[in-house]
């Protein structure tokens, strides 16, 4: 009998537990947020028209990209981030806004960059408030 093998990065849901010397606050001020046309269906600043995958949601219309970017270094900041880290920054992190999940993935672990779209309550991890 076959044994699968052992993970080698934590499961996507798991929530980082910071080291004693980890500031997520100044971890927070080094993140920021990065328009992905994969999960628009509308036209872009600066004027990119939006390319959304058949398996991704759409974001919805009229969101302040800054007030997005608030959002991430808010998570980042209370540890709502998973486990799973690359170089200085968690692959992901999570947040709820007005009853509404949005799931942060790190696009660029050099610069802190993270793409941001909504996702169902049943994909948020279970400790997300």
């Amino acid at each position: 009998m076959m044994r699968a093998p052992k993970r080698r990065r934590p499961r996507k849901g798991q929530r980082l537990v910071p080291a004693a010397d980890t500031d997520l606050g100044a971890l927070s001020d080094r993140v920021t947020y990065i328009v992905s046309p994969e999960h628009k269906d509308y036209l872009t600043a600066p004027g990119r028209p939006g390319r959304l995958r058949s398996d991704a949601s759409a974001c919805p219309r009229g969101l302040d990209f800054d007030e997005v970017e608030t959002w991430l270094k808010k998570a980042v900041a209370r540890g709502d981030v998973s486990a799973d880290v690359i170089g200085d920054f968690p692959r992901y992190a999570w947040t709820r806004v007005e009853g509404r999940c949005y799931e942060a993935r790190l696009s660029n672990s050099g610069l802190g960059q993270y793409k941001g779209y909504p996702i169902n309550d049943y994909e948020a991890p279970g400790w997300l408030e």
